[in-house]
């Protein structure tokens, strides 16, 4: 079997053992189901960015072999284009952004909130091409200089964000002349790339080394893209970057570059490639939802554990200022009211206590529990919620480094709800359901891994 009808088959396996295992459960905390797996519809996707003439849409066309993307030094294309093969017994040809975002056979639908102007800058191009028959390629938009979201009418970096988290393989291109020092690239780099994907998603490619014109110029603008990769990333630790060039017609190679033609070469490889990792990063995508999950209910559980102290320490306070009122109350309203004439606690000393002389002790018993009880519904009770609503830091134990990364991604949905479900989450059975949790992490999920390791 091929990469890509081992990752067709595990999706469905996963679509089938996923609602079977933890259906219930993440419905009661929630989570749709279907929003983990929108993410594994339709094709492996790879994603190019990159500044306006860093030379993307060169790339795509040598790629396919044959020209569908505009190129040129300047920006040439203002718009999101996806390339694909079209469907069996489908024409070539173009389908509109507001198609592709509305239909469910691709995972575009998480689009639509960005507006209509995004819709009328995306398009869908089906090619028939081999290359893409089992993956799909999104060119994008150059990054510019000084540019915001009323500049370009939607949210660029939003968008971005958005379909790195739905790419496989990120493609992310520099040129010779503009080295990673690109205003929105430093954005995308920064902020929008770790927040929505993981490194080993990522290639970065100094491109158009051709027109460096000695090696030295080569080594110049390599360097600086390293140096601008440290300090937009924050990493000491420079990752690959493919050096890469066209080839194009007319165009002459110094001899001392064409060493670096097995790169591009090696590049095209890893981008077909994809299909491959879409199996990783299925079961990635489903691993993490689940993980985090996982700690959810595990804060939920000692938030449930720490209430039932605190209830329990309640009700015995209240349970004693009963006792107290059961044989006192009536003492204290003769002693200021003259009523009743022979308190409770005096006809139980003198043997004189009969059905008639526990009225009033019962009556005072039940108004202190009942105004116990009042006072913990109304006051208490929200306290103890927005206490733990605004700081559920002291809910979790961060026992390891994953742990401690996971948590401020989560910590909001956990404030969120104890705070509007506060009541409901202090009778769920999170232990029942964090063993069931733990189990599928533990041995259906691994057993997944396992075959996707013989791939």
């Amino acid at each position: 079997m091929t990469a890509t009808s081992n990752a067709i088959t595990l999706k469905k396996e996963l679509e089938e053992i996923l609602p079977a295992k933890l259906g219930s459960i993440f419905q009661e905390y929630g989570l749709d189901l279907d929003e983990l797996l929108v993410p594994l519809k339709w094709k492996p996707l790879v994603l190019f960015i990159g500044n306006y003439s860093s030379g993307k849409s060169t790339f795509i066309n040598e790629f396919l072999g044959k020209d569908i993307q505009r190129t040129g030094q300047s920006p040439t294309d203002d718009s999101f284009t996806i390339i694909s093969a079209p469907d069996p017994g489908e024409p070539e040809g173009d389908l509109t952004g507001s198609t592709v975002v509305n239909d469910d056979r691709f995972p575009f639908e998480p689009l639509r909130g960005f507006g209509e102007k995004l819709q009328s800058h995306l398009v869908m191009k089906r090619v028939k091409s081999p290359v893409v028959e089992n993956i799909a390629l999104i060119d994008t938009p150059g990054m510019l200089d000084s540019v915001t979201e009323q500049d370009r009418g939607y949210d660029y970096l939003g968008v971005i964000g958005e379909l790195a988290k739905l790419s496989d393989l990120i493609v992310l291109m520099f040129d010779p002349h503009k080295a990673g020092t690109i205003k929105e690239t430093y954005k995308v780099l920064r902020v929008t790339l770790p927040g929505s994907t993981g490194e080993d998603r990522v290639r970065f490619v100094l491109n158009r080394i051709d027109e460096c014109e000695s090696l030295e110029d080569l080594v110049r603008a390599y360097g600086t893209l390293c140096w601008n990769l440290s300090q937009m990333t924050g990493r000491k630790d420079i990752p690959r970057i493919y050096l890469t060039y066209a080839k194009l017609p007319g165009r002459d190679v110094l001899p001392e570059f064409k060493i670096w033609e097995k790169e591009r070469e090696e590049l095209k490889r890893s981008l077909s490639d994809a299909p491959r990792m879409r199996l990783y990063h299925m079961l990635q995508e489903v691993d993490g939802v689940v993980r985090a999950l996982a700690l959810e209910i595990e804060a939920l559980e000692r938030f449930k554990n720490i209430f039932r102290r605190r209830l329990w320490n309640y009700a015995k306070t209240v349970i004693f200022s009963g006792i107290l009122a059961f044989f006192f109350g009536d003492l204290f309203m003769n002693l200021f009211f003259g009523y009743p004439d022979s308190p409770f606690v005096v006809d139980l000393v003198s043997g004189q206590a009969g059905i008639h002389s526990l009225l009033w002790p019962f009556v005072w018993l039940l108004l202190t529990i009942g105004a116990g009880s009042l006072l913990f519904q109304k006051i208490v009770f929200p306290r103890f919620v927005k206490q733990y609503a605004s700081n559920p830091d002291p809910l979790v134990r961060l026992k390891t480094r994953y742990d401690r990364d996971l948590w401020p991604k989560i910590k909001a949905r956990v404030s969120n709800l104890i705070e509007k479900r506060g009541k409901r989450h202090v009778w769920i059975p999170h232990s029942k359901h964090l063993a069931r949790v733990r189990r599928f992490l533990k041995k259906d999920l691994q057993s997944f891994y396992e075959r996707v390791k013989q791939y």
